[in-house]
């Protein structure tokens, strides 16, 4: 059916005397409208079953209001309240009707017209909303009851009701076309089949929390809701808006952390390799102690050198750290700074600037740190200079002192020799003697 074939239908009664009786229409016609084809074609265009017999009784045209008669339903009603019936079980709208009472029709933007379409939109969102329904599928669904838990700062709080008013009550309610798009939009939201379908859902069910929690029976919550939809709709925007700037706050305080991480693991790396260069030194001078003797000036003077040239390399190496820290520093000066913009968001600056001040502070005691450890292997290189230097000088002297030994050992083991000798001598000269006076 379309707006032009009801259109049609419409005026087939329009301006004539018409009502409802014995669930039939019952329309007078005049000698202009009593035209049997052009009755026919209307009817059957809307999906009415014409009876030649039935249809036109002499000047009185009769179509009835049972279902079985039409095909896709009935559109006449007597009045509002049986419209409302359909409306209520189906939760859908007819797309055509006609309201015998009033002389209303689906083309006119009649106030109970907005209030019933108002009606049927807050139940479908109703159902978008809830955790569970009655009925559970269906075109009708939610209809009978809707069950919600919402999670809120409070604690747990469960709503179960029944999305449902009286038609008296829904006339009171003064809705709108702004009110429709409202709701409209507040559906599409829940329907975009993106990432943050979920999010909005459960910031939406915040605010319906927010709006009837002044509810003092379930009876009184559906009717609430219908009579303040663009309050609904200004609180959902409320609170999305704070959902989006806590997301993105976290969003950047996260990577604030991320920031505050990466460098604290590049200074201590970097401190951990000058360390190591630092403990060169000592280890170097362990090994000399525990593997070489200095016997000879020459071994001395090399080893001097050794430890020097060391000494020279990891200072420069140390020189290259505090630099790198140095560069560090103003790289997280340049990089927290573009926090300071975000006037609207203290906790963020707060968090950057205790970031900022931190690792400020870890950079200053990595480059005292660093200084210390230049000037610890400067001093231990100093020692060890002149522990080498106080060796050296006395290389000579330890010689000299052992070759005096050896010379007085060697002459203290020579003269018992020499007296043996002479004793010899003299006996010999004595046995001489004697051999010669005997020869005499």
């Amino acid at each position: 059916m379309t707006n032009a074939q009801f259109q049609t239908f419409l005026d087939l009664f329009i301006g004539l005397e018409h009502s409802i009786q014995d669930g039939e229409l019952i329309v007078k016609l005049n000698e202009a409208s009593n035209n049997e084809e052009v009755i026919k074609s209307a009817l059957e265009n809307v999906g009415y079953s014409f009876d030649k017999f039935r249809t036109i009784r002499g000047n009185q045209l009769h179509i009835s209001l049972n279902v079985a008669n039409w095909v896709g339903g009935c559109p006449v009603f007597d009045n509002w309240i049986d419209l409302y019936a359909v409306v209520e079980n189906s939760s859908n709208t007819p797309e055509f009707f006609y309201i015998v009472e009033t002389k209303n029709s689906s083309v006119d933007n009649s106030q109970f017209q907005i209030n019933i379409k108002l009606f049927c939109l807050v139940r479908k969102l109703l159902v978008l909303l809830s955790d569970h329904c009655e009925p559970a599928s269906g075109s009708a669904k939610g209809s009978k009851k809707v069950f919600l838990i919402i999670e809120a700062d409070d604690g747990i709080a469960k709503y179960e009701f029944s999305p449902s008013i009286d038609w008296e009550e829904l006339q009171l309610i003064h809705g709108s076309n702004t009110h429709i798009d409202d709701v409209e939009k507040l559906i599409q939201l829940n329907q975009l089949g993106d990432s943050q379908d979920t999010e909005r859902r459960s910031v939406m069910r915040s605010a319906f929390h927010e709006l009837i929690s002044v509810c003092h029976d379930e009876k009184e919550i559906f009717g609430r809701l219908l009579s303040s939809i663009t309050h609904f709709k200004k609180r959902y925007d409320e609170h999305y808006e704070l959902f989006v700037k806590r997301f993105s706050i976290n969003k950047v305080l996260h990577e604030i952390n991320d920031q505050d991480l990466s460098y604290t693991s590049k200074i201590n790396e970097i401190l951990s390799s000058a360390q190591n260069k630092a403990l060169a030194i000592p280890g170097a001078l362990i090994v000399i102690g525990a593997v070489m003797r200095i016997d000879q000036v020459v071994d001395g003077l090399a080893v001097a050198i050794g430890i020097l040239v060391t000494t020279i390399i990891v200072h420069r190496s140390l020189g290259v750290h505090n630099a790198t820290f140095s560069h560090i520093e103003k790289q997280v000066t340049s990089e927290f700074k573009r926090y300071d913009v975000l006037n609207e968001d203290v906790e963020i600056r707060k968090q950057a600037n205790q970031t900022r001040k931190d690792l400020k502070g870890l950079l200053r005691k990595a480059k005292a740190n660093s200084s210390f450890m230049r000037g610890a292997i400067w001093f231990i290189c100093a020692f060890a200079l002149g522990f080498i230097l106080y060796i050296a000088c006395n290389i000579e002297k330890n010689i000299l002192v052992k070759t005096n030994k050896l010379n007085n050992e060697a002459t203290v083991i020579e003269q018992p020799v020499q007296a043996a000798n002479l004793k010899k001598t003299v006996k010999e000269k004595s046995s001489s003697k004697s051999r010669a006076d005997e020869v005499k």
